[in-house]
């Protein structure tokens, strides 16, 4: 089932349902992306929003949530489309259209 947020300015055409499940999505964008506790779960990496010599971010391979436990930097989000807007910069349907999450076409 699709999931549609609708609403004006063209929000109509983002579909949740197409961003990229969130472990494939990680295992890219992230040096050495390793599981922690028993459930597999949640993974753990270098924060590439600071210098980072050990992994402080933690990611919810369910449901793509982040947080870096840095303080100074702190970045947190919901979701890889969070994720992606804050690490490359981007605004929400750029971030989605790169996802492949953002229709063309109603």
């Amino acid at each position: 089932m699709r999931t549609l947020v609708p609403g004006r300015h063209g929000l109509d055409r983002f579909d949740r349902a197409r961003l990229p499940d969130p472990l494939t999505y990680y295992a890219a964008e992230l040096e050495r992306l390793r599981p922690t506790g028993n459930s597999g779960r949640h993974a753990s990496a270098r924060c590439p929003f600071h210098d980072d010599t050990h992994p402080s971010l933690t990611v919810n391979l369910e449901t793509g949530a982040f947080r870096c436990h840095v303080p100074e930097c702190g970045a947190h989000g919901r979701g890889v489309l969070d994720f992606h807007m804050a690490r490359y910069g981007l605004g929400f349907v750029a971030a989605a259209k790169e996802l492949g999450a953002w229709r063309t076409t109603p």
